[in-house]
């Protein structure tokens, strides 16, 4: 008697096929070694299985997993070609493997080293630029900090500092945000004190340290500059607006020491393909050179020169003094609506105007002017009709009244300063200009696009159900590797969409003919959504095949990423439950 029975494919193949390819099983079984009396799966093959669960469903967590690995084991094992237990991904097996991984901090180190070297011989990554940036992942664990463990109370950038958390630092390549480095680090951590050990790790993992780190204000300290001049590597940061910085960048601008000149930014290599680019100019600037000097930690002085862009974006001006205006606006309204209470005095009736002036951050632009007058006013006594003779007593009347002026030159100097900024770096001048500089650090969105996956994206590690430090640790890496995966998709079809001067059409539903030469994981992977394994079960045989044809945009985006369109041939006749070798 023959049955049939349907599995479903989708980009299950294909994903399989970009983990393998990206070499994710051997390098992790190099590294990670199951105790003795581990069954089934090795580490590599069951992290791969595991991962390909995680892109297909966007779905992270370990109790679901075994009923999808066994949903799907059929098409899993075809196209690996590795005999999957029905036990193989339980959430006790993956519960294990994810802790290995978080738990030796040196097997940790060394996976990223042969992982990041690996991805960047075998796409060939440019490594001419990298960025590191850190966020904040709140759980909603119950029970307060304790001295040890990563889940503590601290600076919260989802804005709830009632919850747990822990952070999170990555560290990408340019020019998709491919993931180098990852860490899971304590919740209360603070920020400044990782970009040189992040720093180091990502020129271990490059191979070299003449790359370009950039990174958010935080990294700017003195200390850290020093130390990466010092040790040989280059650095883009923008100063932080604190100590003596606003006074600093407010004498350049004023008194420049040379004549601004315009920031124009080309076109990107990928963006020239679209019919409407052209150079735009982003804004001014000019830039200074500055011997600096700072004791390290080893207590040598190193003396290095740095140039300084300072540097002002025209769209970052119009926003500031939109939202300048509109406060100075919200503060005369409030202003205007302010009244005397009764018995209150004129300081504390100044207060509360002052207190206005410094909620809407205007108190240095608008000067209040409070003025009181008392006016006697004779009162009868009792009813009746006044008279010579009505007895009366003179009343005190008090007038407060509020009103206000600009200050003109503080306005004007806000708007003259608004949108600059200063940029440090130790690069010479023959090898990054002005224009470039601004450039380089405009994509610093590449990081936080990462965490966006994580956050509220495709690979979700929220809501954390993990309590165990080495578990979260391990799931982070795991989520790490998905995000290599998802952003290698895009660096090599952008890649060769370029290469080739070509466009894409059909991956955005409702408009397939809009065009793009910059896909997005997103949009390539639902593109084999709706493929199905038609699985024909006789009393001494199983035969297999795949129920759709292919259709051109899947085949042309399989050409694109350099994937055989054979993965999808999912055929075989084989002795019934007999699993491939």
């Amino acid at each position: 008697m023959m049955e049939k029975r349907i599995e479903r494919v989708d980009n299950i193949p294909l994903i399989l096929h970009w983990l393998l390819k990206m070499r994710i099983n051997e390098i992790i079984d190099s590294v990670f070694t199951p105790h003795g009396n581990w069954q089934g799966l090795s580490y590599g093959k069951l992290a791969v299985i595991f991962l390909t669960y995680i892109v297909h469903s966007l779905n992270h967590r370990l109790s679901s997993a075994e009923s999808w690995v066994n949903k799907h084991k059929t098409v899993l094992e075809t196209v690996t070609g590795w005999s999957i237990g029905d036990k193989d991904a339980t959430d006790d097996r993956l519960g294990i493997m994810v802790e290995a991984f978080g738990e030796d901090g040196e097997k940790y180190r060394k996976f990223q080293l042969e992982n990041g070297q690996n991805i960047i011989q075998a796409f060939k990554m440019p490594t001419e630029f990298a960025r590191y940036d850190t966020s904040s992942f709140s759980v909603h664990h119950k029970g307060g900090s304790s001295n040890k463990g990563i889940l503590k109370n601290g600076h919260s950038k989802d804005r709830r500092p009632d919850l747990l958390q822990f952070k999170q630092g990555l560290g990408t390549l340019d020019p998709a945000g491919v993931p180098i480095f990852t860490e899971t680090i304590a919740g209360n951590k603070a920020d400044d004190k990782l970009y040189v050990p992040a720093w180091r790790s990502m020129a271990e993992n490059i191979g070299c340290k003449t790359f370009m780190f950039i990174a958010d204000c935080k990294a700017a300290a003195l200390g850290t500059r020093a130390i990466i001049s010092n040790e040989g590597g280059n650095y883009l940061f923008p100063l932080p607006m604190t100590g003596n910085v606003p006074e600093l960048l407010k004498n350049y601008v004023l008194n420049p020491p040379t004549l601004p000149v315009k920031i124009v930014l080309e076109p990107k290599a990928a963006d020239e393909l679209k019919e409407d680019a052209e150079k735009r100019m982003v804004g001014e600037g000019f830039a200074v050179e500055r011997l600096m000097e700072a004791t390290l930690p080893d207590g040598n002085v190193h003396k290095w020169t740095e140039r300084w862009f300072i540097s002002q974006s025209y769209a970052h001006k119009k926003r500031k003094i939109k939202a300048f205006e509109k406060r100075l606006a919200k503060a005369e309204k409030r202003l205007k609506k302010l009244k005397l209470k009764k018995n209150e005095s004129v300081d504390d009736f100044r207060k509360r105007a002052e207190q206005i002036l410094k909620g809407q951050k205007v108190a240095d632009f608008i000067v209040p002017d409070i003025d009181e007058s008392i006016k006697r006013k004779r009162k009868y006594i009792g009813r009746g009709r006044s008279g010579p003779n009505r007895p009366y007593k003179m009343e005190k009347i008090r007038k407060v009244t509020l009103s206000f002026k600009h200050d003109d030159n503080a306005i004007n100097q806000f708007k003259a300063l608004a949108g600059w900024r200063i940029f440090i770096s130790n690069t010479p001048a023959e090898a990054m200009s002005l224009n470039q500089s601004a450039q380089y650090y405009r994509d610093e969105w590449q990081v936080e696009h990462g965490f966006h996956r994580f956050k509220k994206g495709c690979l979700p590690a929220l809501p954390l159900f993990l309590r165990i430090d080495a578990r979260i640790k391990g799931l982070m890496l795991i989520l790490t590797i998905a995000l290599q995966a998802l952003t290698l998709l895009e660096f090599v079809s952008r890649r060769e969409l370029a290469k080739n001067k070509e466009t894409i059409s059909g991956l955005v539903p409702g408009n397939p003919k809009m065009r793009t030469h910059r896909p997005t994981a997103e949009r390539l992977l639902p593109q084999f959504d709706n493929l199905h394994m038609i699985i024909e079960d006789s009393q001494s045989h199983t035969k297999g095949y795949l129920f759709e044809n292919l259709n051109s945009l899947q085949c042309k985006i399989l050409d694109i990423l350099g994937i055989p369109r054979e993965i999808y041939d999912l055929s075989f006749n084989r002795p019934k439950f007999q699993n491939s070798s």
